[in-house]
């Protein structure tokens, strides 16, 4: 029985029938005589070297090859079998073989692919290396079904530039991946097809389309065999359509020639509903397109008809195909509308078939020129057009290109004013005024320096008004000098330091639509004195006073015009004013005397989207060294401060300007921006909440909600 043969003897048996076909055929390339492999339990590296004996192939054996494997033929093989029946009981053992210079090296099947397999075809049971192009189709989207296919220890990876799948596995398992792929990579049948339109307008007919197919559309969740593609080609008036199926690209271009009929309502009366646009704008850019009341006045026209046209018939005729012979097309109808379009500058009779209300020669918002009669409702921002055919899908081409979503700006200024300020004083002044109480001949003297709170004469009448800062005198009682009580103040020394800062920071933000001007104002009205006088009046002379004011306005004010460039950057157009009251507190600036600090900045600058930029900054120094001295003495080293008044002063501003604009292009970028500013405003609000008291009622804060409404909880069913 082949279970009793023992390993040791199926390997001799094994070498003794090598050695009989070597001896019968001559070599080992011609011997045909069947081995029979039997081994049961057999070490891995006992079998490798049978094989390796049989087949003359060099076998190298990693460390960690370790196990015992089962091979048992029924009958006789070709000794060309034996190689690949050893790779096969390897590969189920967890082993892997790589083939490369003659040398075949046996490693865990997790490290065959670190080693430098061979590239191309190999043994069925070897590890092969191959790169397989494709022509048709996407790679990345051919290995999503490749990779189920292929063990996860095994490389399967995508080479985008050359659209190719790179694979390492068994040399068996890539031919099939070979064939796997053979059938994917075939042509897309997604071919846009163009379907001309005689009738109908390019546009109108995609938008049809569009809202009635809307279940396929181009979403995450649909397959791509199930997705739609209807774009309009305003220029050929032709529908664009892709698709993968067959059976539904039939049925839309049924759907299409369906609707690709002539209208059954006299005149071609169509409205149009604005998506984005103002339709009252939009009228006036089709009124001068079209050279209608010469584009300015609305009760004049350009001649439309004969060889003496003015540029703006050229132009119109170019623009409106069908134009000049779109007058006699239709003959007869409403005489006044007839009589009021001709008013209006020489309008087609098929306008006047449309039936359309007379439009006000005053009116901006309506005209008929070139065979169309266009009108505004601003009800509904819609145009009502009535024109011919031609006319309609030219027109309707211009105003698909004017109805598009404009880009907003989000615009972030940031106002720093850092202000510092220093000064100093010091002095030393004395007086001899005993003398003056004598009416005997007396002499008095000193030095006085400063003025009123600080000079010590003023000092001596009025001790209370001495400055701010330290002072220090010596008074030998007082005495009366011409009636007035004066302190005998013999010296006075002052001292002061003043340290001013100031750091203002204002971060106004805007939101303006392209190429419109939006304006940020924030501060107070101050009222300015401008004129006053007494009037007498009455019997009895009495005054009556009178005084006018001017109101100005005081704080920051920001206007800004941005307008986005085809690259991608941003033109702003800006004024920035910080304005303030000087000496606020003062006495004149109560009674209406004020005086105002005045910062403008007027510029145009380009920056990119979300760039930070300064548009400028004023930094102002100023320095101020006073002194007061007596001549000579006030030199003197240290006693010349007992002759010397000092002051120094420097003032510092520095006002910088940043700008960040940032183009909002889609309602999902708008919302991020406002969600986030919501949601910070909504924790400020949060964080001044009043704090619970025992003697105090509670009151709610009043706070804005905070993220979307939460549904309403669905009521739980009882339990029987």
């Amino acid at each position: 029985m082949i279970a009793n043969i023992s390993p040791w003897n199926a390997v001799r048996r094994t070498l003794s029938l090598a050695l009989a076909a070597l001896i019968w055929g001559g070599s080992v390339a011609t011997a045909q005589t069947p081995v029979t492999l039997n081994f049961v339990d057999a070490d891995i590296d006992v079998v490798a070297k049978a094989v390796g004996e049989l087949t003359g192939k060099t076998f190298v054996l990693d460390p960690r090859v370790k196990g015992k494997i089962n091979i048992q033929s029924a009958k006789g093989v070709s000794p060309g079998l034996a190689y690949p029946t050893f790779l096969s009981a390897l590969r189920m053992a967890g082993f892997a073989a790589v083939e490369a210079g003659g040398i075949v090296r046996v490693v865990p099947e997790v490290d065959a692919k670190t080693l430098p397999t061979p590239v191309g075809s190999g043994a069925g049971g070897a590890i092969t290396t191959k790169v397989i192009p494709l022509a048709n189709q996407s790679a990345s989207q051919v290995i999503n079904a490749l990779r189920p296919l292929v063990a996860a220890a095994n490389a399967l990876v995508v080479y985008p530039p050359g659209n190719a799948i790179i694979i390492t596995d068994y040399a068996d398992n890539i031919r099939r991946v070979e064939a796997v792929i053979a059938r994917l990579d075939t042509p897309s049948v997604a071919a846009p097809e163009i379907i001309a339109l005689n009738h109908a307008n390019a546009i109108d007919v995609a938008a049809t389309i569009n809202r009635v197919f809307n279940d396929t559309g181009a979403g995450a969740g649909i397959e791509s065999r199930d997705r739609m593609q209807v774009t309009a080609d305003t220029r050929s008036n032709s529908v664009i359509v892709r698709s993968e199926d067959a059976n539904r690209l039939s049925r839309i271009k049924a759907f299409v020639q369906d609707l690709d009929r002539p209208t059954a309502a006299p005149g071609n009366i169509r409205i149009v509903y604005l998506k984005h646009a103002d339709a009252t704008q939009v009228a006036q850019t089709l009124r001068r397109v079209l050279g209608a009341d010469g584009g300015n006045a609305p009760n004049s026209a350009p001649p439309m008809s004969g060889s003496g046209g003015s540029a703006a018939s050229s132009a119109l005729s170019s623009l409106l195909p069908g134009a000049g012979t779109a007058g006699g097309a239709a003959a007869g109808g409403n005489s006044a509308l007839a009589n009021a379009a001709a008013a209006l500058g020489g309008a087609s009779s098929s306008a006047v078939n449309s039936g359309l209300p007379p439009p006000s020669q005053s009116s901006q918002t309506a005209f008929s020129a070139g065979g169309a009669t266009v009108y505004a409702d601003a009800a509904i921002n819609a145009l009502v057009i009535s024109a011919p055919t031609p006319v309609y899908n030219n027109l309707r081409a211009v105003i698909e290109q004017l109805d598009v979503r404009r880009a907003q700006v989000f615009i972030e200024a940031l106002i720093a004013e850092v202000q510092a300020d220093k000064a100093a004083e010091f002095g030393i002044q004395w007086q001899a005024l005993d003398g003056l109480n004598k009416s005997s001949t007396q002499g008095f003297g000193g030095t006085n320096f400063g003025g009123t709170g600080t000079n010590i004469l003023g000092i001596s009448a009025n001790p209370t008004s001495a400055g701010r800062g330290l002072n220090l005198g010596l008074i030998r009682g007082a005495f009366t000098f011409k009636g007035v009580e004066i302190a005998n103040l013999g010296l006075l020394a002052r001292a002061l330091q003043n340290d001013t800062t100031a750091n203002i920071l204002s971060m106004p933000t805007l939101l303006a639509l392209d190429n419109e001007e939006a304006k940020f104002s924030g501060g107070q009205t101050v009222p300015v004195l401008t004129g006053q006088y007494a009037n007498s009046t009455g019997s009895n002379n009495s005054v009556t006073p009178f005084a006018t004011f001017e109101r100005k306005d005081v704080g920051l004010i920001l206007k800004v015009r941005p307008m986005i460039t085809e690259g991608g950057a941003i033109r702003l157009q800006l004024y920035q004013e910080v304005s303030s009251v000087a000496d606020a507190g003062s006495t004149a600036a109560q009674s209406g005397l004020s005086s105002f600090n005045k910062r403008v900045l007027e510029s145009t600058v380009l920056a990119d989207d979300g760039q930070i930029v300064v548009l400028g900054g004023l930094l102002q120094e100023g320095f101020t060294n006073g002194q007061d001295k007596v001549p000579v003495l006030g030199d003197a080293p240290f006693f010349g401060n007992f002759f010397r008044y000092d002051t120094r002063k420097r003032t510092k501003t520095n006002l910088m300007i940043f700008l960040r604009p940032t183009v909002l292009r889609d309602a999902r970028q708008t919302g991020a921006i406002s969600d986030e500013r919501y949601r910070v405003l909504g924790l400020d609000q949060q964080a001044v909440s009043p704090e619970i008291r025992a003697m105090l009622p509670e009151m709610s804060n009043p706070v804005l909600p905070l993220g979307p409404p939460k549904p309403a909880p669905v009521p739980s069913q009882p339990t029987k």
